[in-house]
């Protein structure tokens, strides 16, 4: 929570409590920490102009500006820092009552989301839900798919499963399920145009390679991402693991991804690892909050999701290794 400014604290004393609306607070709070009034409306799954508006009653009622447009984005006005330590005050307090509200919830209905990312999301956790639909058909599995990491303190997803290191969020469980190794992926279609590599030299001397940005550079990951800095090798470069997913299946070039991907698109096809490549992996880990683990639908998801991934390892991993 942001420490409470000097100046201003009392922005909100020109106005009684029940003029301000909480979610005029939370689209203020969206625009604050994104610095954009797209980026608010992308966070808050709404259009710009309903956040433009939201915020222009907010002044309204506040007879103050909040809000200052420069080149780098939308910063806070001091009387708009004032009021982020004041509404981050209340936001605490509304997501707190929920959470106690959906934490005493028994019923098997009602919308469980899940943060992931938007490679993982699709490919591999996507495939699997129909199962729980079938077996809890009053849940409405919501899966929010970014690079970045909701926020379950702020209840933007109830339960994270991603691939990547530990989540660090208050209050919350991390439990490392296992880990996920990746592999060389091409398209039939590219390898029978360039042809298909068996060693490393061989990858770096005659293919196109397809980069992910957040892929890491340490380790077994050091030769990919030392080849990954030179433009000539590279024909593609994402931050997205779907559009990694769709560049690979059209034939762009040879891509490091997870080692489930071909079993989902059959357009992708699997190398052999050239001699002395060491495979790398990321851990893949469940992220829940403590209080929303007490739901019980927010429990069935988690023990659905944990023993997918078991099964995944113990029947599908040893066959992909």
């Amino acid at each position: 929570m942001t420490s409470s400014p000097d100046v201003n604290a009392t922005v909100l004393d020109t106005v009684s409590v029940g003029e301000i609306d909480w979610n005029d607070l939370r689209y203020f709070l969206a625009v604050s920490r994104t610095g954009s009034f797209s980026r608010a409306a992308s966070t808050l799954n709404t259009h710009q102009s309903t956040v433009s508006r939201r915020i222009q009653i907010l002044e309204d009622r506040l007879r103050s500006r909040l809000f200052s447009r420069t080149a780098q984005g939308v910063v806070p006005t001091v009387e708009g820092q004032a009021l982020i330590f004041q509404a981050e005050r209340v936001e605490a307090i509304m997501f707190d009552l929920k959470r106690q509200i959906a934490g005493g919830n028994n019923k098997l209905t009602g919308t469980v989301r899940i943060g992931t990312t938007d490679g993982f999301g699709p490919y591999w956790i996507t495939p699997r839900l129909p199962a729980l639909s079938q077996a809890h058909p009053g849940l409405l599995l919501d899966v929010r798919c970014s690079e970045f990491d909701p926020s379950l303190e702020r209840l933007e997803a109830d339960i994270i499963l991603r691939l990547g290191d530990e989540v660090q969020e208050p209050n919350s469980d991390n439990e490392t399920l296992g880990h996920m190794p990746f592999r060389f992926y091409a398209s039939r279609e590219y390898l029978n145009r360039v042809g298909t590599p068996t060693t490393w030299d061989e990858i770096i001397n005659q293919h196109k390679i397809i980069i992910h940005d957040y892929y890491p550079d340490e380790g077994p990951w050091k030769p990919w991402a030392a080849l990954s800095r030179h433009a000539q090798h590279v024909a593609y470069r994402t931050n997205s693991s779907a559009a990694m997913v769709e560049a690979t299946s059209a034939g762009l070039g040879i891509s490091l991804m997870s080692g489930y991907i071909h079993t989902h698109v059959p357009a992708l096809i699997p190398l052999v690892d050239p001699p002395g490549w060491q495979r790398p992996s990321l851990p893949v880990v469940l992220v829940y909050h403590h209080d929303m683990r007490r739901t019980k639908r927010v429990e069935v998801v988690i023990r659905f999701l944990r023993d997918a991934f078991r099964a995944w390892v113990q029947n599908d991993l040893p066959i992909i290794s």
